[in-house]
């Protein structure tokens, strides 16, 4: 939908209105604390794109990978590469959990194990993924870690999303117009702000693309047979 120009133009509007980037997910009462949350739905190319974008800007912000998505292998060598890129430009990273992928929260234990171990960190934080359960009981537990959809994230702070490609700049205006006592919990999937389309089927579209033709050269360095 969008490109880094325009996010470019919705970081510098946060930061006029004296909006602090923060990776601090503990202190959250100063009007003035700004989250930005980045969920790894579909790209973690994207993400590391992104990363770079807010490391020039000097941005620091929070991204949250899936050990559970059918789009990307968290674990494989070229992620566990860029992940640890993003971990070393300053940034924050944690799980992006699915509660839907396991029959009870158990799975969360193992991911976090699995997690932690790979890019030597010690998780406070995790975003939810299809957060329904999470919903209907906001301070709803994962063993202790902290979820993004708490009430002191959800609720104490004013909570900002880009889901499905909607256009954020209308809520942030009416946002920033306010008597502000809450800071902002942003969640921005960095998905829709690699490439300017006019809709978001058109963004996706152009991420299956590019998705396609790396499947092909994986595919041609593993099959020697294979001719496209």
């Amino acid at each position: 939908m969008f490109d880094k120009s325009k996010y470019n133009k919705l970081l510098q509007l946060l930061l006029s209105k004296g909006l602090n980037p923060s990776l601090d997910w503990h202190e959250t009462s100063n009007p003035n604390h700004l989250l930005i949350r980045h969920d790894i739905d579909f790209s973690v190319d994207y993400g590391v794109d992104l990363a770079k974008f807010e490391y020039d800007q000097n941005i620091k912000s929070t991204y949250f990978f899936m050990l559970t998505t059918n789009f990307y292998n968290l674990i494989s060598p070229k992620h566990i590469y860029m992940v640890n890129s993003i971990k070393e430009m300053g940034h924050k990273i944690s799980i992006h959990f699915d509660p839907t992928s396991y029959e009870n929260l158990d799975g969360f234990l193992m991911e976090k194990e699995i997690f932690e171990n790979t890019f030597d960190i010690n998780l406070d934080i995790v975003s939810i993924h299809r957060p329904g359960i999470f919903l209907k009981d906001n301070n709803k537990s994962l063993f202790g870690c902290a979820q993004t959809y708490q009430n002191k994230y959800f609720k104490e702070m004013n909570y900002i999303s880009d889901s499905a490609g909607q256009d954020v700049f209308p809520m942030i205006d009416s946002y920033l117009k306010e008597n502000r006592t809450k800071g902002l919990q942003l969640l921005i999937h960095p998905v829709w702000w690699i490439k300017k389309t006019s809709a978001p089927t058109e963004t996706l579209n152009y991420w299956f693309e590019k998705h396609s033709d790396f499947l092909k050269n994986e595919i041609r360095k593993n099959c020697k047979t294979y001719k496209n």
